[in-house]
């Protein structure tokens, strides 16, 4: 059963690592899982200047991301858009996400070792969302 707005923003607003699925130069798929933030409606991520996923965004925005639950029951939210890169320093981006994924202790220190380097920052209002939530089936 799809899922209502309220419950699908609470569940991307949960540190769930994504997949992130781009297109690659040749046309094939291409999928990684990934940190990512969502804020008011919008999904942002970062990646690196080299990363294959970068070379592919600059030649196709187009963007799918995957979160899941990965534990019944079953919840899922597949968003997609065209993805906007930009190269900044993030960082209270990143230590937002750090403390998210990895703890206080852990993400400060993942944070601190990172802070002041230029990252690609990756983001996009989905224009097309799919959830389900396999707890509000019938049997």
């Amino acid at each position: 059963m799809p899922m209502k707005k309220k419950d699908i923003e609470k569940l991307l607003k949960k540190p769930n690592v994504a997949v992130v699925a781009v297109t690659a130069p040749g046309g094939a798929p291409h999928a990684v899982p990934t940190w990512y933030e969502y804020d008011k409606g919008q999904i942002f991520f970062h990646t690196g200047a080299e990363a294959f996923k970068t070379k592919c965004l600059q030649a196709d925005p187009r963007v799918t991301l995957v979160v899941d639950t990965r534990k019944p029951p079953y919840k899922s939210v597949i968003l997609k858009g065209s993805a906007t890169l930009e190269e900044k320093t993030d960082d209270k981006r990143l230590e937002r996400m750090a403390h998210a994924y990895l703890g206080k202790k852990q993400g400060k220190a993942y944070a601190k070792g990172l802070k002041g380097q230029k990252v690609i920052v990756v983001s996009f209002k989905p224009e097309h969302t799919v959830s389900w939530d396999y707890g509000k089936e019938s049997p």
